[in-house]
């Protein structure tokens, strides 16, 4: 980026922040028209500085900067009501969705239906007994957003609707196919869960825990060999506590 871009007022989140220089912060953001960027926040780290207290995960809030490069400076910040406040296994899955985001999401690369779905997830997160549903959900919506398909509708082979009451063979990049072998297989997935979750329908624990198998494994083909700080926590909390 050789221009200097100027922004009024954008939607965003704050996903991570660290101190930077004696009194200042770099800020890791999901603002709605321009993805994910980096800005400096000058002397938000000094004890009256008010903004350094709105400068935190998963409030709603408006940011101005100047940007040339990759590097911004945010110029101006505003609280955008209302404030999304989130406890317990909502807080740790609010860390999980922005860990997810910092790892997977390009540096500046504009896509406002990540934004959408990261802001409908944060606001499902405030009824804790949503937390498992709205988590695969969002990593459903967040791969697709990025471009890797995940076909829940057909079967890759035949081109026949996913039947419910058959079992399936689910590869990354390409989609299922009926699997005749052992149902033990852990890629393989009956057909009545693949449709849960197309369809958004998460209801009981069984189809939110084949979610979560699908799922994670979808998600570890593009995340590589470097585990998620979150995900071992969120395994203990949320997998083994789908109902608490």
């Amino acid at each position: 980026m050789s221009d200097r871009e100027q922004v009024q007022l954008e939607r965003a989140y704050v996903l991570h922040q660290r101190s930077y220089r004696n009194t200042s912060q770099l800020l890791d953001c999901l603002a709605e028209n321009h993805g994910r960027i980096t800005l400096v926040a000058q002397g938000s780290r000094r004890a009256n500085k008010g903004q350094r207290a709105i400068l935190q995960p998963f409030l709603p809030l408006r940011l101005s900067w100047v940007r040339r490069g990759e590097l911004g400076r945010l110029t101006n910040v505003e609280l955008d009501q209302p404030a999304i406040e989130l406890s317990g296994r909502s807080l740790l899955a609010g860390f999980y969705l922005n860990e997810l985001i910092l790892r997977l999401m390009a540096s500046g690369d504009p896509n406002a239906t990540i934004f959408s779905c990261y802001s409908a997830c944060l606001s499902d997160l405030m009824t804790p007994t949503d937390v498992p549903r709205a988590l695969r959900l969002f990593e459903l919506r967040l791969l697709r957003a990025l471009g890797y398909g995940v076909e829940l509708d057909h079967d890759v082979d035949t081109g026949n609707p996913i039947q419910p009451d058959l079992s399936y063979r689910f590869e990354a990049e390409r989609g299922a196919c009926v699997h005749t072998g052992s149902a033990t297989d852990n890629d393989t997935f009956l057909g009545r869960d693949l449709i849960a979750l197309r369809d958004g329908k998460l209801g009981d624990e069984h189809s939110l825990r084949a979610a979560q198998r699908l799922l994670t494994r979808l998600l570890d083909v593009y995340l590589g060999e470097r585990p998620l700080k979150t995900r071992s926590v969120m395994r203990d909390i949320v997998g083994r506590g789908l109902s608490s």
